[in-house]
């Protein structure tokens, strides 16, 4: 399916300024798109437009046009379009209606109005192609966050569409079940010729499988073209959106584009045949602090007959900045909200000494500030001013001063009036943090902070909770972001299975993983396994000139 965008320019309902304007592009048939570019900068608003619920569902003004195969949306019928575009969205229960994984599948066809006699065939066939036959009869509930993507992937490809627009599919997914949904998405288009739009955060697989990139920033076509040429240009800006390899690559001043990063590895381990100089990287050091926080000993959580901890044994110290990792399921979340009081427990969890099922919800919220994975939960009030000001009201405070400053440091302060509901997921999750942050917790619970944030919005985060932790606030962390946590955090736990599996510095855990480690260490594990970022690797680059 061909699809031609001409002179789009978009509006939010009750907006002053414009979402998307002048987009013109041209997508082939069969073409996969990797969309990329900051948090609000429209690319969520675009895979709408192109879907056709802006402005049909969002309202609002629009000018320009969509055409597919040279046909107008104006001139289609909503059933007509829904039948060839169809979107899978960054979190699957947001699209998942059933309780059975196979009537899941048939719901959707039996809205778009399929022959009953073809629908049976479309199911089974759809669950075979996605490899989920085993799951044909399970409750949709009872699935991990990549098995509800995959079903929600599957219950697209059974319309038969020409276009698939995927809004960050692996943003809540471990490494494992990340790479499943690149692998499917690589397939559907390579098997079923299906045209696919990929807006997403994660770089390094996307951009491996894509056609072209399109970049966007403030709402405006900032680059648009093919990965060559993407990495031809020399800024800042087009650098963040390059593979970690082909980043690495560029600062070793090499012209053409790597095909892999087993190329970079090939050059890398030629310059490391003349190395002259060890590097030997500090580790991030925590505080030598043996005041500890939180003591978690024993601990056990179940749902229902189901174990989500086993056992945990740790303790948190006052300077910890902690990463902990695990795949989908292995209790990472469940172990946050047994510390905030959310769940029930057997074990002891004692923060400063108190046991947290005997503590007040207000008295545990004076201690600690928890930011789950949804950062709708922090979205009540009209203005991202007034959800900064109702956590400080709330704790009968009155520094209001405080608001604009973690307005400004979240790079919020400039849509501080704006509506919550209106912005981007990134925004919205930068809105979460700091209705959160604005309260100076002792203690601060992330859920996957950096979901939907860029680069520099990662790393102006980093650097506020590493701040944060310097001035006295202990961070625990979940994330499946190792890169980031391998930049920033100074201690690490990795869960599997309930239970913690190696907890320790970011040496005694990170190094000779397999999953569980980071690009870098991967890339330079033979020649100086102590690398695990990009500063790092240009340091001992740089040593070895």
């Amino acid at each position: 399916m061909k699809i031609n965008i001409e002179n789009l320019t978009y509006c939010y309902p009750e907006s002053k300024g414009r979402a998307l304007e002048d987009i013109n592009i041209e997508i082939d048939a069969g073409e996969v798109i990797f969309v990329c570019g900051t948090s609000g900068s429209g690319k969520s608003t675009l895979g709408k437009c192109i879907a056709g619920t802006v402005p049909h569902f969002y309202g609002g003004t629009i000018s320009g046009e969509v055409k597919i195969n040279n046909k107008p949306f104006s001139s289609m019928e909503h059933s007509e379009r829904a039948k060839k575009i169809t979107v899978v969205f960054q979190d699957p229960e947001r699209q998942l209606f059933m309780n059975k994984v196979h009537r899941e599948i048939a719901f959707g066809l039996e809205n778009v109005g399929i022959n009953p006699s073809q629908i049976k065939r479309r199911v089974w066939e759809t669950m075979q192609f996605t490899n989920i036959l085993e799951l044909w009869d399970m409750d949709i509930k009872t699935l991990s966050g990549g098995q509800k993507q995959k079903v929600a992937l599957a219950s697209a490809i059974a319309y038969l569409p020409e276009c698939i627009i995927f809004d960050e599919p692996t943003s809540q997914l471990d490494p494992l079940a990340s790479e499943e949904i690149i692998g499917l998405i690589t397939k559907i288009n390579k098997e079923l010729g299906i045209t696919m739009i990929i807006i997403e955060q994660r770089i390094e697989k996307c951009f491996d499988i894509c056609d072209k990139i399109l970049l966007l920033k403030n709402g405006k076509v900032s680059f648009f073209g093919k990965r060559e040429e993407l990495y031809e240009l020399d800024t800042i800006e087009t650098d963040n959106y390059l593979p970690l390899y082909m980043r690495l690559s560029k600062y070793m001043k090499q012209i053409s584009m790597p095909i892999s990063s087993r190329e970079t590895k090939t050059m890398i381990t030629n310059r490391s045949k003349e190395m002259k100089n060890k590097l030997i990287p500090e580790s991030i050091k925590t505080k030598d602090s043996k005041e500890i926080l939180i003591k978690i000993s024993g601990l056990k959580v179940s749902y229902g007959n189901q174990e989500a901890i086993k056992k945990i044994n740790s303790s948190i110290n006052k300077g910890d900045l902690i990463g902990v990792f695990g795949p989908n399921g292995a209790g990472k979340t469940t172990f946050l909200k047994a510390i905030m009081g959310l769940n029930k427990y057997s074990g002891s969890i004692k923060i400063l000494e108190s046991e947290v099922n005997r503590l007040s919800s207000s008295k545990i919220g004076e201690i600690l500030g928890y930011v789950s994975q949804n950062p709708n939960d922090y979205i009540s009030k009209d203005t991202i001013y007034d959800e900064l000001k109702f956590t400080l009201d709330n704790f009968n405070k009155k520094n209001y001063e405080i608001i604009d400053e973690i307005l400004k440091e979240l790079e919020l302060f400039e849509i501080k009036d704006k509506n919550p509901r209106d912005l981007s997921g990134g925004e919205r999750q930068r809105v979460a943090i700091a209705s959160v942050l604005v309260n100076k917790p002792e203690i601060l619970l992330l859920d996957e902070p950096t979901r939907g944030l860029d680069l520099k919005l990662k790393q102006n985060l980093g650097n506020i909770l590493r701040k944060l932790n310097n001035n006295g606030t202990t961070i625990v962390l979940v994330t499946h972001d190792i890169e980031f946590a391998s930049e920033f955090c100074n201690k690490y736990l990795l869960i599997f299975n309930g239970e913690i599996i190696s907890e320790g510095s970011r040496e005694q855990v990170l190094k000779d993983g397999i999953y569980y480690t980071t690009f870098f260490n991967k890339l330079f594990r033979d020649i100086d396994p102590d690398i695990f970022t990009l500063n790092q690797a240009k340091e001992w680059l740089n040593a070895n000139e």
